[in-house]
């Protein structure tokens, strides 16, 4: 089960400073360590990448997608989630 808003605000918060992609890969695996489920975590991603969609907040959507792409094979093995 994901908390209420804490990992969104701390990766809003991450996104919003510009840190990258694998720095922010801990705050995810850190979900999976404490039991989140795999696509519970993606959803949260796709949740995230929509709402910031309706806020107009593009670059922000395109670095949370940025994120999400650890589940997927578009990066190396050994980033992947």
């Amino acid at each position: 089960m994901m908390d209420d808003g804490e990992f969104r605000a701390k990766l809003l918060a991450s996104v919003e400073a510009g840190v990258g992609v694998l720095e922010i890969r801990p705050l995810l695996v850190e979900q999976l360590e404490r039991g989140v489920k795999r696509d519970d975590l993606y959803q949260e991603l796709l949740d995230t990448i929509h709402s910031l969609r309706a806020e107009g907040r593009e670059a922000d959507e395109d670095a949370v997608a940025d994120v999400a792409d650890l589940f997927s094979e578009w990066v190396p093995a050994e980033y992947r989630l």
